[in-house]
């Protein structure tokens, strides 16, 4: 008699988390190497010169990513300082060369990040406040603002013109962290990557200070 009236609310369940995959799938622009851009983008944007892929590296603690290109090759690595305060950061390409460096601002309401390029770009990369819906990222040294949408999955880097240099779109429901970066400017190319990398990290420290507040208040209860 309990199976049978709990049958109902279980199909409902499962309803209603397919329901929520489903959904949540159509909100990502992600696109694996060797597939399509995605159709709003390509609509939206047209087709990006190029695409990359970043890939974090499952139990690092150097919080390692792989950038790799269209043929699963690795152009670019990134990892983090094993004892630092400010997750001091340093990307490599291919033959181990650094490409830029990013250090987060100790003491900050911002979460500001300071980001040095090789070849000359120095510039902070810094999260608006009190933005309830969207996450937006200014950059004022170069005049380019990161524009997340509502789901925080996807984002838009655009000039100080308004013309799109890239679209980041995260993976879901994946075992580690995966974005895939359409490229509009090859020539920013190296700036892309650092501020891509720049917007993992805050993001997974965010998700990590979420959970332990989470986590806080249920062992109080």
């Amino acid at each position: 008699m309990y199976i049978e009236t709990m049958q109902p609310v279980l199909i409902m369940m499962v309803i209603f988390v397919v329901g929520i995959f489903v959904f949540a799938t159509t909100l990502q622009r992600y696109h694996s190497a060797g597939e399509k851009t995605d159709i709003r983008n390509y609509n939206d944007y047209g087709e990006p010169a190029k695409s990359l892929y970043t890939s974090r590296y499952l139990f690092s603690f150097h919080k390692d990513i792989d950038v790799t290109d269209e043929n699963d090759n690795v152009v670019y690595h990134s990892s983090s300082k094993l004892f630092s305060f400010t997750n001091e950061t340093t990307i490599t390409d291919v033959q181990g060369r650094v490409v830029a460096s990013i250090e987060r601002k100790l003491f900050s309401l911002h979460s500001i990040h300071y980001i040095d390029v090789v070849g000359g770009k120095s510039f902070e990369l810094s999260k608006d406040l009190f933005r309830l819906l969207d996450m937006k990222f200014t950059i004022d040294e170069l005049g380019w603002t990161l524009q997340g949408d509502f789901t925080n999955l996807n984002f838009v880097l655009y000039n100080n013109q308004e013309r799109v240099i890239a679209v980041v779109g995260q993976k879901l429901f994946s075992m580690r962290d995966k974005y895939c970066i359409d490229l509009y400017d090859v020539n920013e190319e190296a700036t892309v990557v650092a501020i891509v990398i720049t917007l993992e990290n805050m993001l997974m420290a965010r998700r990590s200070a979420n959970h332990s507040t989470s986590h806080s208040h249920n062992s109080n209860m």
